[in-house]
């Protein structure tokens, strides 16, 4: 019997793991059933899409296998526990490497048709992505398929693809022809009403996706947001993170940045290299322009920037990160907390509190435990690297509280999860 990826990616969504996702996510196991049936198609889709290039096919052989090996069919369950947002961010990569800017369009016509939120569908995704590939991984693996036949067996789905894809679900002002959808739509409609009044039955499906356009479009304008979606905002001046309101701040000095498609973090351009002579012989320091240690510097030498004690004077570390699932810190983080020790060395009358803060996605609770293990853990390696007790004395874990991005996108999503320093003395 032939090998049919949808059959066997809907098996991996038992019972069981329904109802672990509803009420992880908050959601009816209805609407989140609804929500698979729509999702795996969908992502199906992006892999078939993927590998229509020499350099996407081996992303996707590779990824495969990586996933396989992680053993991620055998903990699928992990996703929507205490360690979910790790997992579901580093899926939440994959997919933004497999749709790119349609990923925002596609959750929300999702969303709209299973009938939950944003953040369920984006989560739902996040798993399904890993678990597929991980399916492909071991099917590659058995079957000793190598990256041509892996190809050929994708393509091989679209038939399967286009029957899975539920009725009345239009992804195609969305995705257009992308990985085989834009068939899929036809035939679902040909099948349902025949070929007599396709106008009117055109409009039915035309109809919500103009009006979710134009809705959309509204809430974009509206809400000002007319900036690049890979821009981060900070300021020079001040601190970028203001305890004050969950509302995105406005740019005031603009930062570019990526998202790693393999880790779902963001991935700071902090400008052209500048030196800082620290005081007290604390050395000379040679870093971006934009980045933490040259925004701290600036602040803690200027005599007319004045401590904010209510709203805090904080700023974003723009290259300490953490292994996937953990509070572990990244070997790439070192260089960062070494120049933060400098730092506190040429200014020892100065303090500081370490926050640690995630996007919204999964569970609140398990995020604000995360976000303090990992404030607590730069701490830990601070005072490890030399900095004394009395200059970092604080680490609060504020999990998706006091977001500086938008939480509905890839891009925003990656500037929410960070750790920032905030100085409260100088």
């Amino acid at each position: 019997m032939s090998f049919n990826l949808i059959d066997t990616a809907k098996g991996l969504f038992t019972d069981e793991l329904v109802k672990k996702a509803s009420n992880y996510l908050n959601e009816s196991e209805s609407g989140v059933v609804k929500a698979i049936a729509s999702i795996l198609p969908v992502v199906l889709s992006g892999f078939v899409n993927k590998v229509a290039n020499h350099e996407g096919a081996d992303f996707v052989a590779q990824t495969a296998k990586q996933q396989n090996e992680s053993g991620v069919l055998s903990n699928l369950e992990s996703f929507f526990g205490n360690d979910g947002g790790s997992l579901l961010n580093k899926g939440a990569g994959l997919l933004n490497s497999l749709f790119g800017n349609k990923l925002e369009g596609i959750t929300g016509l999702l969303s709209n048709f299973a009938g939950v939120k944003n953040a369920s569908v984006s989560s739902l995704m996040s798993m399904a992505a890993p678990a597929i590939m991980g399916l492909l991984g071991k099917h590659t693996s058995d079957n000793n398929l190598n990256t041509g036949s892996l190809t050929t067996l994708l393509n091989n789905q679209k038939s399967a693809i286009n029957a899975a894809l539920p009725s009345g679900l239009n992804l195609s002002s969305v995705l257009g022809n992308f990985g085989g959808i834009e068939n899929t739509i036809a035939q679902h409609t040909h099948q349902q009403t025949g070929t007599a009044d396709k106008k009117g039955n055109a409009m039915r499906y035309i109809l919500p996706v103009i009006l979710f356009a134009l809705l959309a479009m509204a809430s974009y304008y509206f809400k000002g947001c007319n900036k690049n979606p890979e821009m981060i905002t900070t300021t020079t001046e001040s601190s970028s993170t203001k305890h004050e309101s969950s509302e995105v701040k406005k740019p005031t000095v603009n930062i570019t940045g990526k998202i790693d498609s393999l880790t779902g973090d963001f991935i700071y351009n902090t400008g052209n290299m500048v030196s800082i002579d620290l005081p007290n012989n604390a050395g000379k320091l040679e870093v971006g322009e934009f980045s933490t240690e040259n925004k701290l510097y600036k602040f803690l030498t200027d005599a007319n920037a004045k401590l904010d004690t209510v709203k805090g004077n904080w700023f974003e570390f723009t290259n300490v990160r953490f292994k996937t699932g953990s509070s572990e810190i990244t070997e790439a983080s070192m260089a960062q907390l070494k120049n933060m020790v400098a730092i506190t060395k040429g200014f020892p009358s100065a303090q500081f509190k370490i926050g640690g803060y995630t996007d919204n996605t999964g569970s609140e609770a398990a995020n604000i435990a995360l976000s303090q293990k990992r404030a607590d853990a730069v701490v830990a390696e601070l005072k490890k690297l030399g900095a004394s007790a009395n200059s970092i004395n604080e680490a609060k874990g504020y999990g998706p509280q006091w977001p500086i991005a938008d939480n509905t996108t890839a891009e925003g999503r990656a500037q929410n999860r960070r750790v920032a320093v905030n100085v409260k003395a100088k």
